[in-house]
């Protein structure tokens, strides 16, 4: 019964490391997309596309992207689809025909980011470590409690103090 304890623990443990895992793999991304990405330009959003997908509780869910069209610095006229998705079409950065900054990469130019949709990843992902961090120690807490109870420190320092007195 007193092995119960131990469980709350290692489930914070884990899911602190799942966290500071994901916010990781982020920054490594992040900082992947900051090297590539390194032209800019003024895109156009020309239309809105959308994909069916499945989300956490594996139930289908329209998702919105916005098509946007650019001229890179070599001249060459891109039309591509932002890899960012809405759950709804009035949420994609622009109106049709508004112009948006976008950041861009000058060797493969379908590959581009939305200055505005990288500021919200990039307020979201701290969020994840902060979390991870907090999970965490709440775990080795929860765990080393859990790990005193199970050795029995508690009925011994007790034994002790009851024989002192």
């Amino acid at each position: 019964m007193r092995a119960l304890y131990l469980i709350p623990g290692l489930v914070c443990l884990f899911l602190g490391g799942v966290f500071l895992l994901l916010y990781r793999h982020m920054c490594v991304r992040q900082e992947a997309s900051d090297r590539s990405l390194t032209a800019q330009a003024w895109a156009k959003l020309v239309d809105t596309g959308s994909k069916i997908e499945y989300n956490y509780d594996n139930r289908r869910e329209t998702v919105y992207f916005g098509i946007y069209e650019f001229d890179a610095a070599d001249g060459q006229h891109i039309s591509s689809a932002s890899d960012f998705g809405y759950l709804s079409p009035k949420n994609v950065p622009g109106t049709r025909g508004d112009m948006v900054k976008v950041r861009y990469n000058p060797k493969n130019p379908t590959e581009f980011a939305l200055s505005e949709e990288e500021a919200v990843s990039k307020t979201i992902w701290p969020k994840f470590k902060k979390t991870g961090i907090l999970l965490t120690v709440i775990g080795v807490l929860l765990t080393v409690a859990a790990i005193v109870v199970l050795l029995g420190f508690f009925d011994s320092i007790l034994e002790g103090l009851m024989n002192q007195a």
